[in-house]
């Protein structure tokens, strides 16, 4: 049975990175939002992997959408949509696999000279496909609350360090945790970042291509039910994601955003259909997927 994410100087690199479609399960405030305000929508799909065991092999599809909208004093604000498509084969789950996360995410920026501090929050309402399309079925087992508190410190032109706390579901289920990177810019086309919880390159092709490589966690967790709405559970997936993402800017107002990616060390627990809770890991899954950002 089948059951149904010109040359800039290193602070501007900093704060355009995150405009890099990346697709991820999960919704990521703690890297905070684009210098621009943007449209974006996203699709990825991975491949099929076995269960541990051979329990069982799952397929998942992920799609994303955002919208964040810069006001004129240092208020970001905007809303976005992530969803899974889960195919699971040889185990009855109690619920269906359309798994989505709605989210309104809150940034507020303050800056003084060579420092910057971010503080983020997102109310999400993160849920399987026969919760989310019935209000009567919202309770607080559905909701989430994602914050970020970041410091950015820009020691010189081309060395930065951001530190601070964030509190999501990147890791499954919920978890606050410290953030710290060091951000080097060896080169102008070169931009560095070593840290937790991700780490990344990027190289400035051309003037319009940017070359991306990155390992970030990649997880989520979901509020589920049963058909008849009689039974639930939560849905927890958890794994990191290396990816390669190529990023052009095709005019000013459009970024075109392919990459490949492999999702490594991935683990579920769920509900069956006969109310045993499981925990499987999965093989490594290969990924690609593609972007459209409308920049404004």
């Amino acid at each position: 049975m089948k059951a149904y994410l010109v040359r800039p100087c290193l602070s501007c690199v900093i704060l355009c990175l995150p405009c890099i479609a990346t697709g991820s399960t999960s919704v990521d405030i703690c890297r905070g939002p684009t210098k621009q305000s943007h449209l974006s929508i996203a699709y990825y799909d991975a491949e099929e992997t076995s269960l541990e065991r051979g329990v069982g092999e799952t397929d998942r599809e992920n799609y994303s959408s955002d919208l964040l909208f810069k006001t004129n004093n240092n208020w970001i604000l905007g809303g976005g949509h992530r969803s899974a498509i889960l195919n699971v084969d040889r185990l009855e789950l109690q619920t269906n696999g359309y798994l989505h996360t709605f989210f309104l995410p809150v940034h507020k920026l303050s800056q003084s000279d060579n420092k910057s501090f971010r503080f983020s929050i997102a109310p999400a309402l993160s849920a399987s496909s026969n919760i989310t399309k019935d209000p009567d079925e919202y309770t607080a087992d559905a909701l989430q609350l994602l914050v970020a508190l970041a410091w950015d410190w820009q020691r010189s032109d081309r060395l930065g360090l951001r530190y601070g706390i964030c509190g999501d579901h990147r890791f499954g289920e919920y978890s606050v945790y410290p953030v710290f990177s060091v951000n080097w810019q060896p080169h102008p086309d070169w931009m560095i970042e070593f840290g937790f919880p991700t780490s990344q390159a990027s190289y400035q092709v051309t003037k319009s291509l940017t070359s991306l490589l990155r390992i970030v966690p990649n997880g989520n967790e979901w509020y589920v039910k049963d058909k008849s709405l009689s039974k639930h559970s939560q849905l927890v997936y958890q794994s990191y994601l290396l990816e390669w993402a190529f990023n052009w800017r095709a005019h000013k107002h459009f970024l075109l955003t392919a990459s490949v990616g492999r999702e490594l060390h991935s683990q579920y627990e769920m509900t069956l259909l006969n109310d045993s809770r499981v925990r499987f890991s999965s093989d490594s899954a290969n990924r690609a997927g593609v972007a459209l950002s409308w920049l404004f």
